[in-house]
């Protein structure tokens, strides 16, 4: 009886033409085709982009068809008002020498990607998209001529990620360019690329890169899975598919590698890993990755072996130091101080005389406030940002020493943590690695 029901339902839904929010259509009638009248199919049109303000409208007479009206669309912003006029108005308003005419508008269009519609919900999202749509009078079909030019910052070398040796270039927020830095450093046909759109609002186009002799293709597949059952309004940066395809567990380290160098994506891929790319984001995820990436930077590989392994060790400790010194520090002052040599417990003593605070709370108010000093810098405009660090470094370093609220010993470990902390590649990484340090914290205080 309920699968009866169910069955009922979805009849008067197809009957009503009734549609799911999330589809590209939402806003068009559903399952409406294109007239043969002109006017009919403006209405139309100006009904689904009603109060779209950047959706323009040109109404142009084809020479070479008869004269037959015809109304070209596009999105203000996304489409080059030149190679408009140039490739698209100019060509359609020719007139022919010899008075020959054409049936069809495509004859006429001899520059980019062409394809034709006869429904609505089919071409209006890419109109959206920055294509131009070109619907003629007596024609019940809408042709789509893909010339969009994205807007965008250009090529440049990443501001997180810089190296002494190494490509400069880094990827931007247009996932076409972005495809196009890898496969010049890849051009390998076994590098496969496949595209789907995620979201039901913004549709944003995602890309799944991998080498298909190398990857190991249940990996392939299970990351594919993944990427399909998203059910999402929007898509606004590649770290929300990070999430949503990550197992949720309470870890907080990172099961993938976020970057900004396509020489980093190419050496992953050419690792066996597979590579998401997302439109409107200039970070790629590199998965699945190992605890060992997070220390290792693309410069590794453009270095002699001595001086890259020197740089690996030093960053490894840098892991340990952030994650233990503070807390090592204050399990010896407190429970452990006969572990210290008598000369350097001495001057430890005379150094915290007069301070009010136990080890424990000292240590705490001075990695919060290093966090807060960290979090300040990043937030900040760029010209503030160098003052900051002078003021809580340097100044307010001083006067806490000089009223005597802490001592100058933890403020130097407390100091070494931070910069310990800075020397992992990996933001991510670098997050949990430092976030970490205070359970440590509380651990040697307590147990």
């Amino acid at each position: 009886m309920l699968g009866g029901l169910k069955k009922m339902f979805g009849a008067i839904k197809a009957g009503l033409g009734m549609k799911k929010s999330g589809d590209n259509g939402k806003h068009c009638p559903a399952g409406k085709s294109l007239t043969k009248s002109i006017q009919i199919n403006e209405g139309l049109l100006r009904q689904v982009f009603k109060d779209c303000a950047d959706v323009k409208t040109k109404k142009i007479a084809i020479p070479r068809m008869n004269n037959r009206r015809a109304l070209v669309l596009y999105t203000e912003g996304l489409v080059s008002a030149d190679n408009l006029t140039r490739d698209i108005i100019s060509p359609l308003l020719a007139e022919s020498e010899h008075n020959r005419q054409v049936e069809d508008v495509i004859q006429l269009i001899a520059v980019g990607q062409t394809s034709s519609y006869f429904y609505l919900e089919d071409f209006t999202s890419d109109i959206l998209r920055g294509k131009i749509a070109i619907i003629v009078d007596g024609s019940s079909k809408a042709v789509i001529i893909d010339i969009k030019k994205w807007p965008g910052r250009s090529v440049e070398e990443p501001l997180q990620e810089r190296l002494i040796r190494g490509p400069r270039e880094g990827f931007t927020e247009v996932i076409q360019v972005n495809r196009g830095l890898v496969r010049r450093r890849l051009p390998d046909p076994n590098l496969k690329v496949f595209n789907l759109k995620i979201g039901q609002r913004t549709s944003t186009e995602v890309s799944m890169l991998y080498i298909e002799d190398v990857c190991n293709l249940d990996t392939v597949q299970e990351v594919k899975e993944r990427l399909e059952a998203i059910d999402i309004d929007g898509i606004l940066d590649s770290g929300v598919i990070a999430e949503l395809i990550s197992e949720r567990t309470i870890s907080p380290f990172p099961l993938h590698l976020s970057t900004e160098r396509p020489d980093k994506v190419v050496g992953g891929l050419l690792q066996g890993k597979v590579v998401i790319l997302t439109d409107g984001s200039p970070f790629a995820l590199v998965l699945p990755s190992v605890a060992t990436d997070w220390f290792q930077t693309p410069e590794d590989y453009y270095m002699h072996p001595l001086f890259a392994t020197i740089g690996r060790v030093l960053r490894l400790l840098g892991i340990l130091a952030v994650t233990t010194l503070t807390a090592v520090y204050t399990a010896i002052i407190m429970y452990h101080y006969e572990m210290i040599p008598s000369n350097i417990i001495f001057f430890i003593a005379q150094s915290r005389e007069g301070v009010p605070f136990s080890p424990l709370t000292e240590a705490l108010l001075l990695e919060f406030a290093a966090e807060l000093m960290r979090e300040a810098s990043i937030r900040l405009p760029g010209p503030v940002s160098p003052t900051l660090s002078i003021v809580g470094a340097l100044i307010l370093g001083q006067a806490v020493v000089s009223a005597n609220l802490v001592s100058p010993v933890l403020l130097i470990i407390v100091a070494t943590t931070f910069l310990a902390g800075s020397v992992i590649p990996n933001y991510e990484a670098s997050l949990a690695v430092r976030y970490l340090r205070f359970p440590m914290l509380l651990a040697a205080g307590f147990l």
